[in-house]
């Protein structure tokens, strides 16, 4: 009896570090597709959460995301905060697709990459900052010079393929 205790926990000793083993495995590739995508700009961030400035954090229903294609920035995302300068017509908020004025990359520091672009949106200045995790978690922190700042977080759509756009 006492030899089969035995023979059990070591098949389940054996098994878990299998599964260990297979789960870094899956972070190792899951790490190497986020590099991937972010080397080749070319991603999506599913935003889930939307953190204002003046009324803390709310969770997002909707389907709002951020979409770096090559040289090209399409930004879905809500809006609520105060405007410091007026825009007259119809407002787009953060939802318009317009080319990177700057785009700088800091590459990967303690497991966290830094990315930081410029855009016009046609009614404002905005400067983005993406911190990605190698798993792909990401935060997004919007400044503006026409309204107060606001933060998103979401995760990397993974059905994304990371290679480059051959046709723009």
């Amino acid at each position: 009896m006492m030899m089969m205790g035995l023979i059990v926990g070591v098949l389940i000793v054996g098994c878990s570090t299998l599964t260990t083993a297979e789960r870094e495995a899956k972070k190792a590739e899951k790490a190497a597709w986020v590099t991937k995508c972010l080397d080749n700009k070319h991603f999506v961030i599913d935003v889930d959460m939307m953190n204002t400035r003046r009324m803390g954090s709310k969770m997002l229903t909707s389907d709002w995301s951020l979409e770096v294609k090559g040289d090209t920035l399409v930004s879905y995302l809500p809006y609520v905060g105060v405007a410091h300068e007026p825009i007259f017509g119809e407002v787009k908020g953060l939802n318009f697709t317009a080319p990177f004025m700057s785009y700088e990359d800091r590459g990967f520091s303690k497991g966290v990459r830094t990315i930081r672009f410029r855009v016009s949106s046609g009614e404002d200045m905005l400067e983005y900052t993406l911190e990605v995790t190698e798993n792909g978690y990401a935060s997004i922190d919007v400044i503006s010079r026409a309204r107060e700042g606001i933060s998103f977080s979401g995760q990397m759509d993974e059905n994304v393929k990371p290679e480059k756009e051959k046709n723009k």
